[in-house]
């Protein structure tokens, strides 16, 4: 695997103009051994994505200046993380929520040098920290809210839709070294 020069290099700068919604993709660790953060939303009726797995995140509001602060503003309300703190690498590509194909998400990625001590918001109920390579060597398919869908299956969770997408397209990359 090469190394976090590299990734850098190969993300991109900015983010989709169509775009009205962000999260946040930390990364942890070594090179070899590097670590993403995935956090489980909490049970809500009126919540679609209600006890999935996702990226810390949400929508864009009429006073962030952009959806980099949106990703900044979102990570802090949810885990309590700064992520002022801890090196930008750049923007993955924005992916389509299945719930709202109108809702575009722009993924922005983040080293974080330690890591960080997650403080959870109600919106959420449980995060771990999942290494790369047990995400190249759980996926699978599940079945999802009648259907049958792509997915990681770790530890008891199933990781799928967008929060799966945006993590094929930063393995596709890392993979590409």
């Amino acid at each position: 695997m090469a190394s976090i020069d590299v990734l850098e290099s190969r993300l991109k700068r900015g983010e989709d103009p169509n775009a009205r919604a962000s999260i946040a993709v930390l990364l942890h660790g070594p090179v070899g051994g590097l670590e993403v953060l995935l956090v489980k939303r909490a049970l809500n009726p009126s919540d679609p994505w209600s006890g999935d797995m996702a990226f810390p995140g949400g929508r864009r509001r009429p006073n962030d200046s952009d959806l980099l602060e949106t990703a900044l503003r979102e990570t802090m309300e949810e885990t309590s993380i700064d992520l002022r703190n801890h090196r930008f690498l750049g923007s993955l590509n924005p992916v389509a929520s299945e719930n709202d194909p109108e809702m575009i998400v722009q993924p922005f990625v983040f080293l974080c040098s330690e890591r960080p001590r997650v403080v959870l918001s109600y919106e959420l109920c449980s995060h771990m920290w999942i290494p790369l390579d047990k995400l190249r060597r759980s996926r699978g398919m599940a079945r999802v809210r009648g259907g049958i869908s792509p997915a990681y299956l770790i530890d008891g969770e199933i990781v799928w839709g967008l929060t799966y997408r945006v993590l094929e397209d930063l393995l596709g990359l890392m993979e590409a070294f």
